[in-house]
């Protein structure tokens, strides 16, 4: 290439540019943005207070405070998640998961004829009112290295309701936590 074809590019840019630079002021003056002196709407924000940087730090409930707002009929809209492993049926069999008829109040990792992971069956204890919440609020993180692939009901709500639903489905249902 001679001195004319690199000429010709760099005229090329340099007009392209100036366009750039042109219709962008020619679209800034055809339309022009009015700034407000006080804003239209303001948008609080609460100051955070707490120790941990300004994270929020939800106030812990006691397990009363979450049963509280427990609800059958969203409890059994909330466990059709659960349908696809667990069966909830006084004589079903047990699915990819435990049969559930009964579960609150029974000893943990004893529904016959299942084979619980080594976290639950060692765990102990009963499923009690908070148990099932802590399992069904985060099972890994309650039972760590347990088998179940669901991650958990974070709503207090949908998880006290599917609770409460669940020990309604027992041939002798527990009064709830008061």
């Amino acid at each position: 290439m001679d001195e004319l074809e690199y000429s010709k590019i760099f005229g090329a840019a340099c007009a392209a540019l100036l366009a750039f630079v042109g219709f962008g002021q020619l679209g800034k003056a055809a339309v022009s943005v009015n700034q407000l002196d006080v804003p239209a709407y303001v948008v609080e924000i609460a100051e955070a207070d707490d120790a941990d940087g300004g994270a929020d730090a939800e106030e812990e409930k006691t397990i009363g405070e979450i049963f509280a707002m427990a609800d059958l009929e969203r409890g059994k809209k909330v466990f059709g998640k659960c349908k696809s492993c667990h069966k909830v049926a006084p004589d079903g069999g047990n699915g990819v998961g435990p049969n559930l008829w009964g579960i609150v109040g029974k000893p943990i990792a004893s529904a016959d004829g299942f084979s619980y992971s080594a976290a639950l069956a060692e765990k102990g204890g009963d499923w009690d009112w908070e148990a099932m919440n802590g399992f069904i609020l985060k099972p890994k993180a309650w039972a760590k290295g347990t088998k179940m692939g669901f991650a958990g009901v974070s709503s207090d709500e949908d998880r006290a309701s599917v609770i409460a639903w669940l020990n309604d489905q027992s041939d002798n249902p527990l009064p709830l936590p008061e």
